[in-house]
Order: C-alpha cells, then sequence, then structure tokens
C-alpha cells in the first residue's frame, strides 16, 4: 500500500464524494460507440474518419469553428417505456417490468465530439493528407441487475445465494490532434492511416468493485465491499490550469484499406483508436478494504424498536459507516486504454449515382465487445446533394432507421446525419405530432452535424461511373 494509504491525514470519509463524481461525470459528458450512417455519407469529408483509407471527392478542405459536432446515447437493455407505462390518465411506475426488462449487465454510454479545425488537401493523384483538431468525452456505466432486483423486490430472491451489486463506470474527457494521409497503391488497393496525439483533462475509472451480499435461510445477511476507483483532473478541478492537464499525454492510431474488387464492388476494413492515455495530472485513488468492509445484519432487537431507542439505530448506522468508510488519498500515475472500434464493409455500385453497401461495426472496451450491423443506401444528386438512409441492429433493437444528407453550396458545405435519426420524425407524424413515442422507446442514437469549405471537386471517378475512392 502507498504511503498516502498508511498517511492517516489523507484517509479521509469520501464516499459521498466519490458517488457525486459519478453521478455528475455520467450526467454531464456527452464518446460514441461507432456510428454507422456518417460511414455511407461519402461525399462529407468527416467520411475519412471512419477508414483512413477513404478519400474525399475534394481536392482541398476546410473546416473552421464547428465543422463537425456530434452527440450519441446508447443503452444496452432498457428503455424509458420499460419503466414508465401509461395506466388510464396516469403514467406509473412499473418497477417489476423494468427488472425484467434488464440484463445481468446493463450499459449506458452518452458521448460526443467537436471538430474545431480540419485541413485536407489532395497532392496528386495518389496522396491525400488530412490534419484535424478536436475534443471528445464518453461517459459509461455499468448497472448490474441485482442491484435494481434488491430493491425492487427485496433479499427473498437471493436466499443461501449472493447478490452481486458492483457498477462500474468509465468517464473521460480529452483533447486530439489527429494526422492522418491516404495512398492510392493501384486503381484497387488504397491504403491509410492516422496518428493522434492526446492531452486528457478528466478521467473516473473504477478498477475494481466488488459488492456482494449473502442471505443466509434464516434471512440474516453479510455485506461485503471491495472497491478500487481513480480519478485524473477531479479533486483540484477549481484550480487547474490548462497546463496541468498537458501532463495527461496519450497516443493512439487508425489503421485503414478499401479494395476495388470489381468495378461495381468494393470492400473496407478499418481499426481505430488503438492507443491510451497516462493519467499523471491530480490523481487520486479510492479504496474499500474487504477485510474491513465486512458486516453480519442477524436482525433487529424488537424490544428496542417498541421502546422507540433511536440510540440503538444510531449505533447499527454508526458501525456500518465505520466499516464501509471510503478511503481516499493522492496516487501515482496510471494508463487508461481508448475504446478501440472497427469497421467491415462491402458496397455495390447499382448505376451511376447509387450505392447499396453493408457494415459490420463493433467497439472493445474493458474485455467487451459491443457490435452491430447496418445495410444503407446512397444516392448522389450530381455534385449538389447526397442523401443516405440506413437500418442498423445494435444493442437487441431492430427499429434504427438512420439518414444523412449533405448540401453543396460551393464552396460550403452544410451536412446532417444521424443513426436513428430518421425514426424521430417518422414517429412525429405517426404520433399525431408528439415525440413522446419515439423518446419513451429511444435505446440507441447518433447525431452529428457541421460546415465544411470544400473547393476542386474530383469528378475523374464520375466520369468512370464509380467513385473507387471512397468506397
Amino acid at each position: 500500500m502507498s504511503p498516502a494509504f498508511r498517511n492517516p491525514h489523507l484517509l479521509i470519509p469520501s464516499m459521498n464524494r466519490l458517488l457525486t463524481i459519478f453521478i455528475v461525470l455520467s450526467s454531464v459528458l456527452v464518446y460514441a460507440q461507432p456510428e454507422a450512417t456518417m460511414y455511407t455519407l461519402s461525399g462529407v469529408p468527416q467520411h475519412v474518419n471512419y477508414n483512413p483509407a477513404f478519400v474525399p471527392n475534394y481536392k482541398f478542405v476546410l473546416g473552421v469553428g464547428p465543422s463537425s459536432v456530434h452527440a450519441h446515447y446508447s443503452n444496452s437493455s432498457f428503455s424509458y417505456s420499460d419503466l414508465a407505462v401509461r395506466r388510464g390518465d396516469s403514467l406509473v411506475a412499473d418497477l417489476v417490468r423494468f427488472n425484467g426488462s434488464l440484463n445481468k449487465k446493463n450499459y449506458i454510454t452518452t458521448g460526443g465530439d467537436v471538430e474545431v479545425f480540419r485541413l485536407g488537401i489532395k497532392f496528386g493523384k495518389h496522396l491525400y493528407f488530412n490534419w484535424t483538431l478536436g475534443s471528445k468525452v464518453f461517459a459509461r456505466q455499468m448497472i448490474p441487475q441485482d442491484l435494481t432486483s434488491l430493491f425492487i423486490n427485496g433479499n427473498a430472491g437471493f436466499i443461501n445465494g449472493t447478490a452481486s451489486f458492483s457498477p462500474q463506470v468509465e468517464a473521460t474527457s480529452y483533447l486530439e490532434a489527429a494526422w492522418g494521409a491516404s495512398y492510392v497503391v493501384s486503381n484497387k488497393l488504397t491504403v491509410g492511416a492516422k496518428l493522434k496525439v492526446l492531452r486528457g483533462i478528466v478521467n473516473v475509472s473504477t478498477e475494481n468493485t466488488a459488492l456482494s451480499l449473502s442471505v443466509n435461510d434464516d434471512y440474516s445477511m453479510t455485506l461485503v465491499g471491495d472497491v478500487y476507483a481513480r480519478t485524473s483532473g477531479v479533486q483540484n478541478i477549481d484550480n487547474a490550469e490548462v497546463k496541468d492537464f498537458m501532463k495527461n499525454k496519450g497516443l493512439a492510431l487508425d489503421l485503414g484499406a478499401t479494395y476495388q474488387l470489381t468495378d461495381k464492388i468494393s470492400l473496407g476494413a478499418s481499426v481505430l483508436d488503438i492507443g491510451a492515455i497516462n493519467w499523471r495530472n491530480d490523481t487520486y485513488a479510492y479504496r474499500m478494504d474487504p477485510a474491513q468492509a465486512r458486516y453480519t445484519f442477524s436482525g433487529v432487537d424488537l424490544q428496542k424498536v417498541l421502546d422507540g431507542d433511536d440510540a440503538y439505530f444510531d449505533a447499527q448506522m454508526d458501525s456500518i459507516e465505520s466499516k464501509f468508510e471510503l478511503q481516499e488519498g493522492a496516487s501515482g500515475s496510471y494508463r487508461t486504454p481508448l475504446p478501440g472500434k472497427m469497421y467491415l464493409n462491402g458496397s455495390y455500385k447499382w448505376e451511376k449515382q447509387i450505392t447499396f453497401g453493408a457494415l459490420l461495426f463493433m467497439e472493445k472496451f474493458q474485455g467487451r465487445l459491443h457490435p452491430g450491423l447496418s445495410v444503407s443506401a446512397h444516392k448522389e444528386f450530381w455534385r449538389i446533394a447526397g442523401i443516405s438512409l440506413s437500418y442498423t441492429a445494435i444493442n437487441g433493437g431492430f427499429g434504427n432507421l438512420g439518414a444523412g444528407f449533405n448540401l453543396n453550396l460551393t464552396p460550403f458545405q452544410f451536412y446532417i446525419v444521424g443513426d436513428n435519426l430518421l425514426r424521430m420524425p417518422l414517429s412525429y407524424l405517426a404520433n399525431g405530432g408528439s415525440y413522446e413515442k419515439f423518446a419513451s422507446n429511444l435505446r440507441y442514437f447518433n447525431g452529428r452535424a457541421g460546415i465544411n469549405i470544400v473547393l476542386g471537386r474530383d469528378r475523374s471517378d464520375e466520369k468512370k461511373g464509380y467513385n473507387s475512392r471512397s468506397k
């Protein structure tokens, strides 16, 4: 154990503080699982973010200010409608139904990013270079079903067994500067790579949370806690300076390739965010020792309850609090990996300006894979506009209708795109001008919009009747 944890002056009762940190970060940080529809919107330069081998149709691209703004929400198990149900004119909470909709582990992710600068230049027929600056944030929580079962159904379901209610939290915000390049090796093969330099701002990580409740057949209960969590940039955030965040350094790499199988069929593959951030600024650790955090509750003294003995209850609560006191102290540096992503796609050029595609994508985070599958159609309207439609299966949900649109008013390009974006207006029309049905059943959503300055559209592929470089 480090000296910080041996020093009693640094052992602060901080369970409430740590929970507050988790709740605040989980609610305000808005990182995304992979996007599906944006991958198909090939007329937009940000398309290269999903495969560094992609080459935009423009010789020069400039984005200043909000050239890309993105928000994401994902829930692996339940929606609002699983909890709140309408009975007559009343909206009531159906806790039993809600608990039945959960998996053993339930993941909620919120995230987002803002791109403040983009420069893309095409050199000759073979090389495309791009440079971007931006910020990204994400928060993910794992909520175990046993936790909600204990509160909703009580401990009867765990007699002669053990309930594990160990929530996990990972929240990160960071700045990113990226340099990417793609190279056309031949008429069939294009390869690309992107190097990302990262500067971490804030991180909260639960490296271990093992909270368990064992219930015997006589209803006596034993509660055991084993917690180890870390933070960076949280304790002294009010006094932090820009130079402090520069201490949190990281690197990441994107790799990709595309292959033109035939004049009409193309394939693509990419892996993104292979890297990590080393946290050095304002690092703290929070521990709960399982040898100390252990309490057996055999029942209450009924006579003292009838006598209204408040001191009896106070003594019981003081005993529990002293055993489950969270120890807090300054710690050394630590490292957190980025959630890596992978894309595999195939597309078919049906006509000169119509493309159909299929996309398999997944994200790996803390040893768990989050997969998804999407099919799409993309239509170019000469050099003026492009439209993408997609259908995505993810998180056990099969009603995710996405859409994307870009409008080119040279030199300006405007775009908006999202997964499950199309379902929003369709639900509005189908439910008499109300978004309530859409919001109450929402489990997955991506939305992105932005403005670019684009010059020198490359028409060589249009003349061939297919676009081998951007698919």
